[in-house]
């Protein structure tokens, strides 16, 4: 077991080209009973990361999670936030918000539907919209580990500008680029739960046009370890390999985050 997790804290270590995955990692243990009575719960976590593009950066980013639990319905808000300024300059300046509703969320088929707003300045996304529907499968869930997946379509409208791209590849009077696509949007999530304290969390996304050419697929790792009854500490690794970027920046990126969590 120690030698399991001194190997993921090697691979996060070892990574050397940083940047923040484009893709949300939001997702909810289906542990509770159905209730009639709302349920609430809220996440707030703070924590250092570390971002390559042109430079390398050490910023703090924020984000809130909320969701209510009633009847056979979870809704599921979340945002973040990561700012870094430098004087009269706007370093880095990057985040999200996402809703999402799933019904039925404790049955093996759970369709959901989410929205999400979502922009990264350094990399000259000035914005992305998605709206879209899954429909989620439990292969099982409890205990040691849960497995699941979903796969559904959604709409995609991203506006990119230049802001990320190296000087010698901007092409001249370079417009802004914007794109209106429907897409695949499948993941699969899977959570061991080794013992009380300890929760390792693996998820990849695969998003692509219907023809599956150009996909953009994000590996994510979450590891928490709880150091108080309404505390963690996180460290996560978030990356994304887009295999025809809209502009010419790099195709595989990833962002580490150690962070401190606490949930009531």
């Amino acid at each position: 077991m120690k030698l399991f997790f001194a190997c993921c804290i090697l691979c996060i270590v070892a990574s050397r080209n940083v940047c923040s995955a484009q893709i949300l990692n939001i997702d909810k243990s289906d542990t509770a009973n159905y209730e009639k009575k709302g349920k609430t719960n809220f996440n707030l976590a703070s924590g250092l990361e570390i971002d390559k593009q042109k430079t390398t950066l050490y910023d703090a980013t924020t984000t809130a999670e909320f969701s209510l639990q009633k009847n056979h319905e979870l809704f599921i808000a979340s945002a973040s936030d990561r700012f870094t300024y430098n004087g009269p300059d706007d370093i880095l300046n990057t985040g999200f918000i996402h809703l999402r509703l799933r019904h039925n969320y404790k049955n093996k088929y759970q369709p959901e539907i989410f929205t999400q707003y979502q922009w990264d300045n350094k990399r000259g996304l000035e914005h992305r919209i998605l709206n879209g529907a899954n429909m989620r499968y439990n292969f099982w869930k409890g205990g040691v580990w849960e497995l699941n997946a979903a796969v559904g379509l959604m709409y995609e409208n991203e506006r990119w500008n230049y802001n990320g791209v190296d000087s010698t590849k901007i092409p001249a009077n370079a417009p802004n680029i914007v794109n209106n696509l429907i897409k695949i949007n499948s993941y699969i999530h899977v959570e061991w739960h080794p013992n009380a304290n300890n929760t390792l969390t693996v998820k990849v996304y695969l998003q692509s046009r219907p023809d599956f050419w150009h996909p953009r697929i994000a590996p994510l790792l979450n590891w928490s370890i709880k150091i108080g009854k309404h505390t963690a500490f996180v460290i996560g690794f978030n990356g994304m390999y887009d295999a025809n970027p809209v502009v010419p920046i790099d195709n595989f990126y990833y962002n580490i985050t150690n962070s401190i969590l606490i949930s009531w």
